[in-house]
């Protein structure tokens, strides 16, 4: 159902880019070319094969059922090398007259040079080739995101019953895990990150033993997985009773999720987006302690296409689903991140996380 449109896109970037075939390895990205279910998992050795006359996807023995019965109807055919899948893919491109065969930039090394020892002809790096073509979400792709938007506001509710004195960092990231994966996700979407006091002014801190006390931010930052599409959400709350300080911080990163918000729309640069909250923060001299940028692209994986930063050159497309996430980290104090995800559309962003953004007080 998903395989042919794909297959023409790519088809006709590969034309417009004078390429003649391209041999696809990412995970991501042969996922969603092929539009097979329940074939891949993070140690599945394959890869697919694209000209404008074939589409072939390679794999082991171990995939071969899953493969061939996922195949069926589609316009891919299956191959199950009795050795190298590289080897014989470069065999069949030589003996299909292709003199030169494009790559994901992606590849690891030693996978780009073995390939290249193999094939007799020239080798192109691809820079985003299936990756851009992902940008944009069809329909029954958003409703993936959107469910994994829910299942993850519905563990927040959860783990806010959880969470107090007492509590040990660990043991909520495990309670999060738990929750989603006995609700319906396929996998967290990433490692849960929960960060208490101090440890909430690191950005991506790593869970860690420490018991969380009174008056303490917790920064939560979490995301579920439905049929392989992501969501991504982070609150912050504070132990106990809040003070002025953190308040103020909380206010200011507020304003700028607001503001960031507020700026997503459909032909946007990313760049612009990233600077309406970033002005906020200036304006309410924060400015110092925001160190990352604004947001980025989720679906199949947790950080795709497009980036949204001061240096991005990238533009918001309709069907984009983004991140906008401000964030004030104060070494010693703790850090406050507020992260809703979007999807984009001509008027503006939909934002489909649905936790409470006003500071919580547990």
């Amino acid at each position: 159902m998903y395989a042919e449109p794909r297959l023409a896109a790519l088809r006709k970037r590969l034309s417009d880019d004078g390429i003649q075939a391209v041999l696809l390895t990412g995970v991501s990205n042969m996922r969603y070319l092929t539009g097979f279910d329940d074939v891949f998992d993070p140690m599945i050795n394959a890869a697919c094969l694209v000209t404008s006359e074939f589409a072939r996807f390679y794999t082991d023995h171990r995939y071969s059922e899953a493969a061939e019965q996922a195949a069926e109807g589609t316009p891919w055919s299956v191959r199950i090398p009795a050795e190298s899948l590289y080897i014989d893919a470069c065999a069949e491109l030589h003996e299909d007259g292709i003199s030169e065969l494009g790559l994901e930039a992606s590849v690891p090394y030693g996978r780009f040079k073995f390939i290249s020892e193999q094939f007799v002809g020239g080798v192109r790096v691809l820079d985003h080739l299936v990756e851009d073509l992902r940008q944009v979400k069809e329909s029954h792709e958003l409703d993936r995101v959107e469910a994994a938007a829910r299942l993850t506001d519905r563990a927040f509710d959860h783990i806010l019953g959880f969470v107090g004195p007492g509590k040990s960092e660990r043991e909520i990231a495990l309670e999060l895990e738990f929750f989603m994966r006995t609700n319906g996700s396929d996998d967290v979407a990433f490692d849960p990150i929960v960060a208490s006091g101090p440890n909430s002014a690191r950005p991506h801190a790593s869970v860690s033993d420490r018991i969380m006390g009174d008056g303490e931010f917790l920064k939560l930052d979490f995301g579920a997985r439905i049929d392989g599409y992501c969501s991504d959400m982070t609150r912050t709350m504070v132990i106990g009773k809040a003070s002025d300080r953190h308040r103020e911080i909380y206010s200011a990163v507020l304003a700028a999720n607001r503001a960031g918000v507020a700026a997503v729309r459909a032909g946007v640069p990313c760049k612009d987006v990233d600077a309406a909250a970033r002005r906020v923060l200036e304006d309410l001299g924060f400015a110092e302690y925001f160190t990352h940028g604004l947001g980025h692209g989720v679906g199949l994986d947790i950080h795709e296409m497009p980036t949204l930063g001061r240096r991005s050159h990238d533009s918001l497309r309709v069907g984009s689903v983004v991140t906008i996430e401000p964030g004030v980290y104060m070494p010693g104090f703790g850090g406050v991140r507020i992260e809703d995800l979007l999807a984009v559309e001509e008027a503006g962003g939909r934002v489909l996380s649905a936790s409470p953004r006003e500071l919580i007080e547990i």
